[in-house]
């Protein structure tokens, strides 16, 4: 077979041109040394060191990891790197770019009193995130057409697993780096032996991280919570967002009145799943739910469909051992009450099943008139959508992976990733922002809907009382009658139920006493064996039946029966919640962040950049043997400013720079769209 000749040159590499994967963040960097932002973060983010890299050197390495998007480890990241370091380092005025190994020394020093203060300065105001939150796509719309902002509440779990490691007497002692960081806790459904907690709000609007921070183990809940709080409203006020109103939503695990009351000191509106199960076995609850109108949930058409309904303003009591900081106790809190239903087979993962469907009870203070129950509903599982965020941030950022074993340093190297996708959203946003309109909302069309049947639900006490008895024994000379231990009926020959009406006082025999179970008035009347049943010749005679049963059995369903059938519920406990809502859907912000990040990241996608440095000539040595001035002779501590310093670039660098692509891209090195540009080091 014929060959074609084949002549092969080989050239040496290009260091000069940066790689495509390092574009975004080369970009992004150069626009924070221009607008003057990258001096700020390196007086926001302090490391106290003698030596070595300073905290704006960790900030820009970890910005060209977080937005390489290459899914591949610290040590990886800085080989593909390494060869562009330097024409990087320079393009921005620094010397170098810090090691991996240089990265984890730096975070080890990392001291949380001097990062945590800057965390919403670093989330919110660095990425100019202002222009977001007072954009009317930005909101969430209520029932009279009122703006709102929602905030998410959810901590997340890190599990570490120890690895075996021999035991032996000639072995030293194993040192396990993640002890330094983690702590045994409740890992829920993750693997692991030690674990540290993320605590993020998230502003699910716009899909804008405004806090995080790590705890060892499960944290502290009585802190953890309110410090979470306190951003939010730290939030508020920074940006000044007083044109609507803000609530915040949180799942079950703080939907205690602590959590409650912590809201409300803050003056914050709030929603959460309400863990009261026993509200679901009083009387005057029971009532509400049989006496509801229930209207359809809003979702997205998947299973199951829920039905919600108000069942009141309740005066819920914190328990006993519950104390505030101070140490008193916490007062009673009336909170609006609302419950969620939806058939279920099996047993209950969250809420209680009564009668066939499982129930879900959730607290809120949002007003009835802009938030009916049903949006109340829709609006707490709303939240789930800070799930699939979490999914994309791994996706992402590769936020899930460990960057340092000490925990103020793992805290650091989070926060800067969230701030990266704040940046990103950002930047997408401003290259194609929405219209300045506000959403046009359709009106309400909700309908009451029969979602249950007529006397759902049945007792649930007296259904658990029931079903302690041994019906075959009970039932041994009737084998034509059976208990449904479901519902606590007793259903006759013909398959008429019978419900439980009186429970006898007085014994029939000793340690036992009567039951009686009933059919309504005319329940019997076309009964086809009503002639060997009864024995009355009255039509509407209805069949009751009488059952022997321990006295102890009789005496807690007397108790019950006579509870069910007191008057009215004490006013200060149950109130009931006014109907009257607004006429228009409650309508969601229809933001897509994702499309924001993706539009970011587009932006460089087939650009080219090459940087050539011509380093200034070196300057002569200094003595040896003499210090540079006094300081240098007494080795006094460095500034935060000479830190900084250690690594900037000498004046006389000078840096050229070749650039092509979209003009959003070329604009952010030359402002003016050329091609070509030579920028002096100093620049």
């Amino acid at each position: 077979m014929a060959r074609p000749n084949l002549s092969v040159t080989v050239t040496p590499h290009d260091a000069s041109v940066i790689p495509e994967t390092f574009l975004p963040g080369t970009a992004r960097l150069k626009d924070f040394h221009d607008r003057g932002r990258l001096d700020t973060i390196a007086q926001l983010i302090k490391i106290r060191r003698q030596g070595g890299y300073c905290g704006l050197d960790v900030f820009i390495f970890l910005t060209l990891f977080f937005t390489a998007n290459i899914n591949a480890s610290i040590s990886a990241t800085w080989s593909r790197l390494r060869p562009f370091a330097a024409s990087i380092a320079a393009l921005i005025s620094r010397k170098s770019i810090l090691s991996n190994a240089s990265l984890s020394r730096a975070l080890s020093a990392v001291e949380t009193e001097l990062i945590r203060p800057q965390t919403l300065t670093l989330l919110t105001e660095l990425p100019q995130t202002q222009d977001l939150f007072s954009h009317p796509a930005l909101r969430t719309y209520d029932a009279n057409g009122r703006p709102w902002h929602s905030y998410d509440l959810d901590p997340t779990a890190k599990t570490l697993l120890h690895r075996p490691l021999p035991c032996a007497e000639e072995l030293p002692k194993p040192n396990r780096l993640a002890e330094n960081c983690a702590a045994p806790g409740y890992a829920g459904r993750k693997r692991g032996d030690l674990q540290f907690r993320r605590t993020d709000v998230q502003h699910s609007e716009s899909g804008l991280w405004i806090h995080t921070h790590l705890s060892p183990g499960n944290g502290e809940k009585s802190t953890d919570f309110p410090f979470a709080l306190e951003a939010i409203r730290n939030h508020r006020k920074a940006l000044n967002l007083t044109d609507c109103r803000a609530f915040v939503r949180f799942d079950g695990e703080f939907g205690h009145v602590p959590a409650m009351s912590a809201c409300r000191d803050r003056d914050l509106i709030f929603l959460t799943r309400l863990n009261r199960p026993k509200l679901l076995k009083d009387p005057a609850i029971l009532k509400r739910l049989r006496e509801a109108t229930w209207k359809a949930v809003p979702d997205s058409l998947t299973r199951p469909q829920r039905f919600a309904a108000d069942i009141g303003f309740i005066t819920l009591t914190a328990d006993k051992k519950s104390r505030k900081p101070d140490g008193s106790p916490y007062p009673p809190l009336k909170v609006r009450v609302v419950a969620a239903i939806f058939g279920k087979r099996g047993d209950a993962k969250r809420g209680v099943k009564l009668d066939g469907e499982q129930v879900e009870l959730f607290a809120t203070d949002l007003p009835p008139d802009g938030w009916p129950a049903e949006d109340v509903v829709s609006a707490y599982f709303g939240r789930t959508g800070q799930e699939n965020r979490f999914a994309q941030e791994d996706r992402e950022l590769g936020l899930d992976r460990i960057f340092s074993y000490h925990l103020p340093g793992q805290e650091l190297a989070v926060l800067i990733g969230l701030m990266m996708w704040n940046q990103a959203v950002v930047e997408g946003f401003k290259l194609e922002e929405p219209p300045h309109q506000p959403p046009v909302q359709r009106l309400r069309s909700s309908e009451p809907v029969a979602a249950v049947s007529e006397g759902w639900p049945r007792d649930p006490v007296v259904v658990a009382l029931l079903g302690e008895l041994s019906w075959d024994e009970l039932l041994k000379k009737r084998p034509d009658w059976s208990m449904d231990g479901s519902t606590g009926e007793l259903s006759c020959p013909d398959g008429r139920a019978l419900k439980l009406t009186t429970a006898r006082a007085r014994e029939h025999r000793p340690g036992r006493s009567a039951i009686i179970f009933r059919r309504p008035a005319g329940g019997c009347q076309d009964c086809p064996v009503r002639a060997a049943c009864l024995r009355s010749a009255d039509p509407l005679a209805c069949k009751h039946f009488e059952v022997s049963v321990p006295v102890e059995i009789s005496a807690a369903l007397r108790s019950r029966l006579s509870s069910v059938r007191r008057p009215e519920s004490d006013e200060s406990f149950l109130v009931e919640v006014d109907g009257s809502s607004g006429g228009l859907e409650v309508l969601p912000s229809l933001f897509l962040p994702r499309e924001a990040r993706r539009l970011s990241a587009d932006r460089s996608s087939g650009g080219s950049l090459r940087l050539r440095v011509e380093e200034a000539p070196p300057r002569p040595p200094r003595p040896r043997l003499l210090a540079v001035d006094v300081a240098d002779r007494q080795r006094r501590r460095k500034t935060w400013s000479d830190n900084v310093a250690r690594y900037e670039l000498p004046p006389e660098t000078r840096l050229h720079v070749e650039v092509s692509g979209s003009p959003s891209f070329t604009n952010i090195f030359t402002g003016d769209g050329q091609r070509k540009v030579s920028l002096g080091g100093s620049s």
